[in-house]
């Protein structure tokens, strides 16, 4: 996926390089368009795993709220407490300034503790000793929100309120991401 978006940026310099002509030509360079859409997915019993054993308790509340708002790691990370209400709070992140909903679970873990003002480094790196400590394999921090989002496709939400959750700019991004998960879920016919 890196390899794949990286080509396409250096294709977009290239193409607007060419009709600025400040280059003779443009070949793209080609695969900026194939690449694999990750679709793991956390099971029942690793997340189990997770919100019981990652340390240590602060950065185990940060990986149970980022699983039970959807939020991405860096709209988490620099929230303030102006922009928390009751039942959502503004982040600003990849998408710009968006609302995102609490639920109970989420609510409960912001009354209980003082939000989280973490580096940007500390988030992955915190991460991987856990899950390598914890022997679950291929796991990214991104999982938690891709779960999250599967989970309610699961239990019968709209594909429309699911893209709003996320944040997603439209529900085809919301579809391109979730369908090959759901794929799975479809019964014999």
């Amino acid at each position: 996926t890196t390899r794949a978006m990286t080509v396409r940026v250096v294709n977009s310099c290239n193409r607007w390089g060419f009709k600025n002509e400040l280059i003779p030509n443009y070949n793209p360079i080609p695969g900026g368009n194939k690449y694999n859409i990750r679709d793991r997915v956390f099971t029942h019993s690793e997340l189990k795993t997770l919100f019981d054993e990652v340390t240590p308790k602060h950065f185990n509340q940060f990986v149970q709220f980022a699983y039970y708002t959807g939020a991405r790691s860096g709209e988490i990370r620099r929230i303030s407490s102006q922009n928390v209400f009751f039942d959502y709070m503004l982040v600003d992140g990849k998408s710009g300034r968006r609302v995102v909903k609490l639920n109970s679970q989420a609510r409960g873990i912001l009354d209980n503790n003082s939000l989280w003002d973490y580096t940007i480094n500390y988030v992955p790196l915190t991460w991987r000793r856990n899950v390598n400590r914890l022997g679950i394999a291929n796991a990214r921090f991104h999982d938690l929100r891709r779960t999250f989002g599967y989970n309610l496709i699961k239990q019968g939400r709209p594909i429309y309120e699911v893209s709003k959750l996320l944040g997603h700019s439209s529900v085809t991004t919301t579809e391109r991401h979730y369908a090959p998960l759901m794929t799975t879920e479809i019964s014999n016919f």
